[in-house]
Order: structure tokens, then C-alpha cells, then sequence
């Protein structure tokens, strides 16, 4: 009898052990599921500073740069090009980026002025950009895209603009 005692003994234990396993499971499965949880929430949050970010940009959205307030845009010898296909190289060259033209920071574009001429025997705009601060007519930057191939132009010397015709003018009224 002993021996049938311990067989039911050790069936019990086996059967409570697995009961005991089994819960085991399920509850570290759940604390794993918690902590994974826990720990994505936590990681996904913003911090506070971030917050007050968001605030800042919901805010800039509503004070997005506006022709004839923040800037002043002039179109000259329309008869040379299209305004669509000048628009559209204008878009793609950054210079529709009228918040990134205005922004002073050193990540931004701090222009106060710029000229483009048109090459129509080359199919290429020529860019003049003066910073804001600029000194003189001289004090300026070249940049350039092609039209044809739809790519900057670097490298231009400032003779890649003479004799060319101006085709669009962008100024900034904040720094008058």
C-alpha cells in the first residue's frame, strides 16, 4: 500500500507541478507582454521639450511666410520661358522653400535677395543669392539648374550670367 500511496503521491505532485508550471508560464508570459508593452509605450512618448516643439511648428504653420508681407517675388521677360516650367525648376532647385529662404539660423537659407537669369541657348537658369548682410553687388553666391536634365549646375563662374537675361527676382522684406 505504501507503494500505491507513493505512486498517487507522485501522480499529484506531477499534476501540481504542471498546474504549477503552466501558471508559471502564463504569468511570466504575461509580465513579458507588460514589460514590452511598458517599455514601447515609454519609448514612443515625447518628451516635454519635444512638446513644446510641436507647439512651436503647429504655430509656424499658421505664420508660413506670405508674398508681399514676408517676401516679394518679380517675374520678368515672361516671353523667354513659361512661368509653369520656371515654377516648376524653381520648385525642384529649393527656391519654393520660401520658410527655409527666410530662416536666419546657420541650417537655414538667410537670403536676402535672389536674381535668376535665364540661358535659353543652354536650357540652364543661372542663380545670384545674396545673404542677408551682403556689403555690395559683388557679395553673392552662384548656383544653376539644368533644364533639360533637370539637375544642378555647380561650379559656375560668375560669368555664367552675363549678358543673360533676369527672368525672376526674390527679395526678403524681413531684413528692410
Amino acid at each position: 500500500m505504501k507503494k500505491v500511496q507513493f505512486e498517487q503521491k507522485l501522480k499529484n505532485l506531477t499534476k501540481q507541478l504542471t498546474r504549477r508550471k503552466f501558471i508559471l508560464f502564463i504569468a511570466s508570459s504575461l509580465m513579458i507582454v507588460l514589460i514590452c508593452l511598458l517599455l514601447f509605450v515609454f519609448h514612443n512618448q515625447k518628451p516635454s521639450v519635444s512638446h513644446s516643439k510641436t507647439s512651436q511648428s503647429s504655430s509656424q504653420v499658421t505664420n508660413q511666410p506670405r508674398e508681399n508681407k514676408d517676401y516679394r517675388i518679380q517675374y520678368s521677360d515672361s516671353s523667354l520661358i513659361k512661368r509653369t516650367t520656371l515654377n516648376s525648376a524653381l520648385k525642384k532647385a529649393g527656391l519654393f522653400d520660401f520658410y527655409y529662404l527666410l530662416n536666419t539660423s546657420d541650417d537655414g537659407g538667410n537670403d536676402a535677395k535672389i536674381l535668376v537669369y535665364y540661358n535659353q541657348a543652354n536650357q540652364q537658369l543661372v542663380f545670384k543669392f545674396y545673404q542677408n548682410g551682403y556689403q555690395s553687388a559683388n557679395d553673392y553666391q552662384i548656383g544653376g539648374y539644368d533644364l533639360q536634365k533637370r539637375t544642378g549646375i555647380h561650379g559656375l563662374q560668375p560669368s555664367a550670367f552675363n549678358n543673360l537675361p533676369l527672368v525672376y527676382t526674390w527679395e526678403n522684406l524681413q531684413t528692410k
